[in-house]
């Protein structure tokens, strides 16, 4: 016999399971929730039992008058008996009325898809369906700048504007990158294959923003010209930032390039005869595809040692393969694993190209306790550093 607790479970249960299909395609409209009802022998044999658990539901009927009781006779040995044997709801209106929680999210629901079918263009169904868990989660301001969204794309979908160029209030580059796929699906616009993370950290590239005739600003590279016959070429500049295609035409042949992940290690890189360092990429690593004079130099990687920093060095490593890594070694980890703090960040594993050094580096980071530590290229001391750089020579 199952008591109201344990039926409002799983009134809970369908709903979470079916409240987008309801939501979209009117589904069912009347419920109908069996209750275990007690046989003719269970009557009989616990007849103190079965009434005592018929009181209870028709207590909490009458709390909820719009849920029904369905009753049936049991021939029992004492006589025929009433029993309760389902519970009725004749709407979903009345469902969600039995938890105030259901209630609250179907009202936000119902009222958010009625701005969502009077959007121009007209919405696909199926193409939004996947997307409604978190639409209906959003607060109102971010719900008011989807909607504001969809409106503005659909009537500029061309409009060749940066992200803060759009004039909606509100709508900025994290914004747009937490949100870009609910954007897209509202607007009916297939997601493109080369898609990003969509997580509020990340830099969006032209190819996030073609779907929605945005344009990405320039890339700006970080560079260090350590031979002072390039700083001759350029005026003297040792350290420059400049878009992507000015740093491709910069005069220079370097025999080695360091890309360094930190711009403040950069700094530590002393004066060598050509070679320039490369700095503070972050995750825009595609652009080591366009810089010309990279390619034929020897390539060196720099990266803090912990998980974000080897999954870094992958991802250089699969567009630069003979790509080779200083400082990232288990002696370095060692030497220094008392300036290392905790790691909690969450991390993709690094793709499968690093060296067994590497990879043992990788593993030391992980502590006995299952977590992970981290030593940033800076805490590293500057006489260390600059030793085991002038090696790479």
């Amino acid at each position: 016999m199952r008591h109201p607790d344990e039926v409002l479970e799983q009134i809970r249960t369908r709903y979470r399971k079916n409240w987008r299909d309801w939501l979209l395609h009117a589904g069912e409209t009347a419920f109908s929730f069996p209750l275990g009802a007690a046989n003719a022998q269970e009557i009989a044999r616990e007849s103190d039992t079965v009434g005592h658990w018929i009181r209870v539901w028709r207590n909490w009927s009458g709390k909820h008058p719009a849920a029904q009781l369905r009753t049936a006779i049991r021939r029992t040995v004492i006589g025929p008996q009433e029993i309760i044997t389902h519970l009725d709801v004749p709407t979903i209106v009345d469902l969600v009325a039995l938890d105030e929680n259901l209630r609250d999210h179907w009202r936000r629901a119902t009222a958010r898809w009625a701005r969502l079918v009077t959007l121009p263009g007209g919405l696909v169904t199926e193409r939004v369906r996947p997307h409604l868990p978190q639409i209906i989660d959003l607060d109102e301001t971010d719900f008011d700048i989807l909607i504001k969204s969809v409106v503005w794309f659909t009537e500029n979908p061309r409009s060749g504007l940066t992200i803060r160029q759009v004039p909606i209030l509100g709508m900025h580059t994290k914004w747009l990158a937490r949100h870009r796929r609910l954007i897209l699906a509202c607007l009916n616009i297939m997601e493109n294959p080369h898609v990003s993370s969509d997580q509020p950290d990340e830099e969006l590239e032209q190819h996030d923003l073609d779907p929605l005739g945005l344009k990405a600003l320039p890339v700006h590279i970080d560079v260090i010209l350590a031979d002072p016959a390039d700083r001759a070429r350029v005026g003297g500049l040792r350290h420059l930032r400049a878009p992507l295609p000015e740093i491709d035409a910069l005069p220079i042949c370097p025999d080695t390039v360091m890309i360094v992940e930190n711009k403040e290690t950069a700094y530590l890189v002393p004066d060598q005869p050509r070679t320039v360092v490369i700095h503070s990429l972050g995750n825009h690593l595609n652009v080591l595809d366009n810089i010309t004079w990279l390619h034929p130099a020897r390539q060196l990687y720099w990266g803090d040692l912990d998980r974000a920093g080897f999954l870094l060095l992958s991802r250089a490593r699969a567009r630069l393969p003979h790509l080779a890594s200083v400082l990232m070694d288990p002696h370095t980890l060692e030497e220094h694993k008392e300036l290392a703090v905790e790691d909690k960040t969450q991390t993709d594993r690094p793709l499968p190209n690093l060296t067994d050094t590497e990879t043992s580096t990788l593993d030391a980071l992980s502590t006995e306790q299952g977590g992970h530590v981290r030593l940033e290229q800076e805490r590293l001391p500057s006489p260390f550093v600059l030793n085991r750089l002038g090696r790479t020579r």
